[in-house]
C-alpha cells in the first residue's frame, strides 16, 4: 500500500521522467519499481553483483548429522530472497528434506514471499534487519534450540552472532554466491538520475569502483545502517529510511 508522497502521486497520471540507480539486478528491483512508478520515478538497475550457484558440502554434512536427532525445535532462518528456492532444491538433492518442515524465520517481507513460493512454512517475518530478526527469534526459541541459516557466501555476521551469543547452535549452509560484475559489463548509469540506492556494504564499494572512485553528485540512500556506515567509510554520505523496508525507502525517494 502506498502512503504519503507515493499515495498522492498515485492520484494522478505521472510520466516517468527521472530514475533511481539501484545496485541490484533487474529481478531484485521489482518491488521498489512498483512503489516508485506512481510518483514518476523509474528504477535503473546497476547490478554490481551477480548471482551464482554455490555448493557447501561441509554445511550439508553438519545438517545431516543434526537431522539424525535434533535437540528441541530447530528453526530455519532465511536471510535473503535468493536463498529459499536454492535451499529447497539442494535439501531435496541431498536427502535432507526433513528440515523443510521446520518453521522458518525470514528477514523481511520479500524474503518471506520467496520462502512461501518455495513451499517453506514461514512462522516469523522480520522487518528487514538481520539483527532485528535475531532478537525476535530469540524471544521465541527455547534454550538451546538449534538454527539452520540458509545464506550467501558473503553473509553478514550480526544475525548468526546474536543467535550464538544467546546460546543457540547455528548451522550455516551456503546456497548461493554473489560475485562482482566486471565493470565493463555494467550498463552506463544514464541521464536524469534523481538518487542512488546502495543495497549492501559490498555493493557500496563496487559501485564506487565502477563510477571511477568518486560518488555521483546525487543523494545516496542505503537500505540500513550497516550499509550506511560502510558507505561512509568509503566517503559516500548516505541517508537511511525510517525502517529498512522497500516501503519506507520508496516513501523517502518519492520526496527526492
Amino acid at each position: 500500500m502506498l502512503r504519503g508522497a507515493a499515495a498522492r502521486a498515485a492520484g494522478g497520471v505521472h510520466s516517468v521522467t527521472r530514475a533511481v540507480l539501484v545496485t541490484r539486478a533487474p529481478a531484485d528491483c521489482a518491488e521498489l519499481e512498483a512503489r516508485l512508478r506512481p510518483a514518476g520515478l523509474a528504477v535503473r538497475p546497476y547490478p554490481v553483483l551477480r548471482l551464482q550457484e554455490a555448493d557447501d558440502p561441509a554445511g550439508w554434512r553438519a545438517i545431516r548429522r543434526l537431522l539424525v536427532d535434533p535437540p528441541g525445535q530447530p528453526w530455519l532462518v532465511i536471510a535473503s530472497p535468493r536463498a529459499p528456492e536454492r535451499l529447497v532444491r539442494q535439501a531435496r538433492g541431498r536427502s535432507a528434506d526433513a528440515l523443510l518442515d521446520w518453521p522458518a524465520a525470514a528477514v523481511g517481507a520479500s524474503t518471506a514471499a520467496a520462502a512461501a513460493r518455495a513451499g517453506l512454512r514461514t512462522a516469523l517475518v522480520g522487518h528487514g534487519s538481520g539483527l532485528g530478526l535475531a532478537r525476535e527469534l530469540i524471544a521465541r526459541l527455547a534454550p538451546h534450540d538449534p538454527v539452520v541459516l540458509a545464506c550467501g557466501a558473503d553473509r553478514r555476521p550480526e544475525l548468526p552472532e546474536a543467535l550464538a551469543a544467546a546460546g543457540h547452535q547455528v548451522y550455516p549452509v551456503v546456497v548461493y554466491a554473489m560475485q562482482p560484475t566486471p565493470v565493463g559489463e555494467l550498463p552506463p548509469p544514464g541521464p536524469e538520475l534523481a538518487a542512488v540506492v546502495l543495497t549492501s556494504p559490498r555493493s557500496a564499494g563496487l559501485y564506487l569502483e565502477a563510477v571511477g572512485g568518486r560518488p555521483l553528485p546525487l543523494p545516496h540512500w542505503a537500505l540500513g545502517s550497516t550499509t550506511r556506515d560502510a558507505a561512509a567509510a568509503l566517503g559516500i554520505d548516505c541517508r537511511v529510511p525510517v525502517s529498512p523496508t522497500m516501503e519506507s525507502l520508496a516513501e523517502e525517494l518519492c520526496r527526492t
